[in-house]
């Protein structure tokens, strides 16, 4: 109801005006000025060095090439790495600084560190951050905290743990990570990185427990990387080997329950992929559905291409895998369509 007659007159010509112009105008402006405008992704794809494993254990690759090739061979401008592609230099001040010089001459943005506490050869594993152990929690949160200035050295936000337990109940390993990942973010914060969890087996592969195990730590430094991998959510992965590397799983999660569980957290995502269907589709995660699931939460950020078909094809000795370099871009391929 109009509070004066002027606010009627006013009103009554206006829409008079409106209805006047509308008669002279075509439908189909009015039509098309009607439709939705797309919506600008938040998602951006990067890559993670380790899509490139078989060439670095062959000796064919060299992490300080890893930004140009990002951007001129892949046309992407995120960098995601890996721990052992450093081969020893984390530590070298003059390779870090290159290293960062050109991931700022190519425009690339590095992201995150995924630190593996591994002798590649004998995949023996160091000391863990889920240890029973307060003495070899200690030993392994003064390794992590190596990684936490490399991280800050070439600008990425994060760094990615591993919890490998074989002992002690779920909640026993639960309380001790908490510690520990609590008293690696003391560290980490001081140069703002973050410590990110990835679901990668055991009970990581448990999505339920490892949305836990950061809502417990309750920090705005810890988050949650999660991986599409089914491998990722068997939850009786046993030791970490070439041997186990074809072994179906005894106990696997649900690995779309798992994303949903842990993307609220998450300060990027793993997009791991092995093989394709003659469409393009990836064999053993619907793409779609994932993303689905991700464009439906708040994340907002980097997607990260993690081929491992071409490690599969070393360590199995098969060919019907596509190379690092194919199945890099038919990843990226997928996830363009689905962004």
């Amino acid at each position: 109801m109009y509070s004066t007659r002027r606010e009627f007159i006013e009103n009554s010509i206006k829409s008079s005006i409106g209805l006047s112009l509308a008669a002279t105008l075509p439908s189909s402006l009015f039509l098309y000025s009607c439709k939705p405008e797309k919506k600008e992704s938040n998602l951006k794809i990067s890559l993670q060095v380790y899509s490139f494993a078989p060439l670095m254990m062959a000796g064919k690759f060299d992490l300080k090439d890893f930004p140009e090739m990002v951007r001129n061979t892949y046309q992407l401008d995120g960098a995601e790495y890996w721990s052992i592609a450093f081969t020893g230099r984390e530590n070298n001040e003059a390779f870090l600084k290159e290293l960062k010089q050109k991931s700022d001459d190519n425009g690339v943005n590095n992201t995150i560190i995924l630190v593996d506490d591994i002798n590649i050869l004998t995949m023996e594993s160091g000391p863990s951050l889920a240890s029973l152990s307060s003495e070899e929690r200690s030993r392994a949160i003064d390794f992590h905290k190596i990684w936490v200035d490399t991280a800050a050295k070439i600008d990425c936000h994060s760094i990615r743990i591993n919890l490998k337990s074989n002992d002690g109940t779920a909640e026993e390993v639960q309380e001790v990570c908490s510690e520990s990942i609590s008293k690696l973010i003391e560290y980490s914060s001081q140069s703002n990185i973050s410590v990110v969890l990835e679901n990668h087996g055991g009970l990581t592969g448990n999505g339920k427990w490892l949305s836990g195990l950061i809502k417990n730590i309750n920090n705005e430094f810890v988050g949650s990387l999660p991986d599409f991998g089914d491998f990722n959510f068997c939850q009786t992965r046993g030791d970490l080997n070439f041997a186990n590397v074809d072994r179906e799983c005894e106990m696997k999660y649900d690995k779309y329950l798992g994303v949903e569980e842990l993307i609220p957290y998450a300060k990027g995502i793993s997009a791991k992929s092995h093989d394709f269907d003659k469409n393009g589709s990836e064999t053993k995660t619907d793409y779609k559905r994932m993303m689905e699931i991700i464009k439906n939460s708040d994340f907002s950020g980097y997607i990260s291409i993690e081929y491992e078909g071409a490690m599969l094809s070393m360590l199995l000795n098969r060919d019907s895998y596509l190379s690092s370099h194919d199945g890099i871009l038919a990843t990226k391929s997928l996830l363009e369509k689905l962004i």
